[in-house]
């Protein structure tokens, strides 16, 4: 963030950037290749894993193998080579979870508790291995995206932070393409009401609200939907409030669409619980979406 405050986004300020890059982000790919390798319970040698460790490898190596960018053609060189590492890591989510689902098809002996894999009456906490690898994710993302929007600044923007985000109107963008996938596969989507301190502002990464937004109000959607399709009812609306504190904001999003069982809230937290069918038919929905199908309502 602080490479781009001010706007001044000078020959210097990108090549600190690219440099910084050069030295930080091979460390980062290179934990979490050496994590992947280090999977137990076969989980590491599944197709989908390991070609997960092997993307996260050769990105390691592209940027090794690339001279420091000290010059500006350098630099344009590097980061365009950035664009392309980043692109190239948009399927690793569903990657990983296609492991698991393999994992499990060869494996009989291995079953899953909550947050953790067994095998042997030993198990593996697998929710804080998705948590530090999604977490490093989500870091090295935001680390390349905000060098490349260096490049192609936009006004109220340092790069992929928004100097004046309003979370509302973040909110309101995820609602109609929520509603969109509802209706495209349900007939129908409830209405979404935004209450409260609706004008807050912050700086913030739209992006990340959006997808937040979007995946939240999703699933509250299709619940709403699956309850009371089959009722005279018409559907109840969705709630989002915003709540503006002294030192934070708080949203709060509601539904009417039935909640969770109490026998599943110990499982609300895990990387594999959901209310919308299994893992295996979820991932069959994402690999029709990457061909041109409709978002997952899960």
């Amino acid at each position: 963030y602080s490479f781009g405050l001010g706007g001044n986004h000078s020959t210097r300020t990108l090549l600190l950037a690219a440099q910084f890059l050069h030295e930080e982000l091979p460390v980062r790919l290179a934990r979490r290749a050496r994590e992947l390798k280090k999977l137990p319970f076969g989980l590491g040698d599944t197709a989908s894993i390991k070609g997960v460790r092997k993307l996260y490898e050769r990105s390691f190596f592209r940027i090794r193998r690339f001279p420091k960018p000290n010059t500006p053609e350098l630099e344009e060189k590097f980061t365009e080579m950035l664009e392309d590492i980043k692109n190239e890591h948009n399927s690793v989510q569903a990657n990983i979870a296609r492991g698991l689902q393999e994992l499990s098809e060869v494996r009989v002996d291995i079953y899953s508790q909550p947050g953790a894999l067994v095998h042997d009456g030993m198990p593996f906490d697998f929710s804080t291995f998705l948590d530090r690898f999604y977490l490093s994710r989500v870091g090295v993302r935001v680390l390349i995206g905000q060098h490349i929007m260096l490049h192609h600044p936009q006004d109220g923007f340092v790069g992929i932070i928004q100097t004046n985000c309003q979370p509302a109107m973040v909110c309101q963008h995820a609602i109609e393409d929520a509603a969109r996938v509802c209706d495209m596969q349900f007939g129908a989507s409830p209405e979404v009401l935004l209450e409260g301190a609706t004008s807050t502002i912050l700086p913030y990464i739209p992006e990340h609200l959006h997808y937040i937004f979007f995946e939240l109000i999703k699933n509250s959607m299709r619940a709403t939907v699956e309850r009371y399709r089959d009722s005279s009812e018409e559907l109840p609306p969705i709630s989002v409030v915003f709540a503006e504190g002294e030192e934070d904001i708080a949203i709060k999003i509601s539904d009417k669409g039935g909640g969770i069982p109490r026998s599943g809230v110990h499982r609300l937290w895990t990387y594999t619980f959901t209310t919308a069918g299994s893992t295996a038919e979820k991932l069959a929905e994402v690999g029709q979406e990457g061909r041109g199908g409709t978002p997952v309502m899960a």
